[in-house]
C-alpha cells in the first residue's frame, strides 16, 4: 500500500474563502461554478504544490510519486477545504440540475437573495432538456404537467420560475402570475341551436388504412347536423381548451373521413390554442356565446386570436 503524505493546508482556507467572497460579491455562484473558482484560484500554484508534494515524499519515504498522482492528492484536499467553506457560505438547499447536468446549490452573499432565481433561469435557459422546455413552453401558454417532466417542473417551481396551477381536471405549470383569457360567462358551456340535430356524446365504428383495412372506434363530445344549411359538425367541450385538444379533435375527424366542421366550446383557452384553431379553421365558443352563427359562415368571436 503506498504511503500517504499529509499535505500542509494552513493558511489556504482564509485565502480562498476571500477570494469566493470576493467572486459572490458580483453575483451569486452555482455549486458547480464555485469549484471552477476554486481551481482558477489555485491553477497557477498547482504546479509548484506538486512539486514540493513530490519531494516531500521522496524524502520521506524514499520512493518515487508521479505527478499526476501528486496533483490527485492536492485536488482532493482542495475539495475537502473547499467543503469546509461551503458551510460557512449563505446558500440554497434545493439542488439545481437542467439538460442532465447538476449545477448543485445556489450560493450568494447576503443582500442578494433577489438575484438567486435570476440565476437559475440563467442556467436552465443555458442547456437544452426539460427544464429548458418547460420555461420556454410556458411563455406561449399554460403547459401539462406529465410524468415526464414532473420533476423539473417541481425545481423550477421552488425557485418561482413558474406556478403550478389545476385546470380542466389536471396540472399544469404556468407562468408566475399567469392569468388567462377570460371571458363574460353564462351558465353551461355552449351548445349548438336548437334547429339542430344534436348527439351526446357521438360515437362511430369506421374503416381505416393501416398495415391494411382496420376498424377503429372514434368519440366526439357532440356532434350535430344542420338540417337547413346541410352542415355536419364535429365538437369538443372543455372548461379549460389547449392545443392538445384541438390536435385530437382534428386527427379524429380525418379518421372519420366525412366532410364536417369543428367547433371547440370551452370557458377559456390558451393563446397557442387559438392559434392552432384559427390555422386549422377550427371555431371557438365560449361560455357567453351561443350555438348562433353556427348555422352560416363561422362567425368571429368578441376578440382577436392572441389579443385579450
Amino acid at each position: 500500500m503506498r504511503p500517504r503524505v499529509a499535505i500542509i493546508t494552513k493558511g489556504l482556507k482564509a485565502s480562498l474563502k476571500e477570494h469566493l467572497l470576493e467572486k459572490l460579491a458580483e453575483g451569486p455562484l452555482a455549486e458547480s461554478e464555485l469549484w471552477d473558482a476554486s481551481m482558477d484560484f489555485f491553477a497557477p500554484q498547482l504546479r509548484g504544490m506538486s512539486a514540493s508534494l513530490i519531494r516531500s515524499y521522496r524524502l520521506q519515504f524514499g520512493r518515487k510519486l508521479g505527478r499526476k498522482t501528486a496533483e490527485m492528492n492536492i485536488i482532493r484536499n482542495l475539495r475537502l477545504l473547499l467543503s469546509e467553506i461551503k458551510k460557512e457560505l449563505h446558500h440554497t438547499e434545493r439542488v439545481v440540475t437542467a439538460g442532465g447536468k447538476r449545477f448543485g446549490r445556489i450560493f450568494y452573499a447576503k443582500g442578494q437573495e433577489g438575484r438567486i432565481q435570476r440565476k437559475v433561469r440563467e442556467l436552465v435557459e443555458g442547456v437544452p432538456g426539460r427544464q429548458k422546455e418547460v420555461l420556454e413552453g410556458v411563455k406561449s401558454g399554460p403547459v401539462r404537467i406529465t410524468p415526464g417532466n414532473r420533476r423539473a417542473v417541481e425545481m423550477l417551481e421552488h425557485y418561482g420560475l413558474v406556478e403550478v396551477r389545476r385546470m380542466g381536471g389536471a396540472e399544469w405549470a404556468v407562468e408566475p402570475g399567469y392569468s388567462p383569457v377570460r371571458v363574460e360567462r353564462s351558465q353551461g358551456l355552449g351548445e349548438f341551436p336548437s334547429s339542430f340535430k344534436v348527439w351526446r356524446p357521438f360515437r362511430i365504428e369506421t374503416w381505416v388504412l393501416r398495415d391494411g383495412p382496420e376498424k377503429v372506434k372514434l368519440k366526439f363530445d357532440e356532434a350535430a347536423w344542420d338540417p337547413v344549411n346541410r352542415v355536419f359538425w364535429l365538437a369538443v367541450k372543455r372548461e379549460y381548451l389547449g392545443v392538445r385538444e384541438l390536435r385530437e379533435l382534428r386527427e379524429r375527424a380525418m379518421l372519420l373521413g366525412l366532410p364536417a366542421r369543428l367547433v371547440a366550446f370551452c370557458g377559456e383557452a390558451s393563446r397557442s390554442a387559438e392559434k392552432y384553431a384559427k390555422a386549422w379553421g377550427i371555431d371557438i365558443r365560449y361560455k357567453n356565446s351561443s350555438g348562433r352563427g353556427l348555422g352560416g359562415a363561422a362567425k368571429k368571436d368578441s376578440r382577436e386570436d392572441g389579443k385579450e
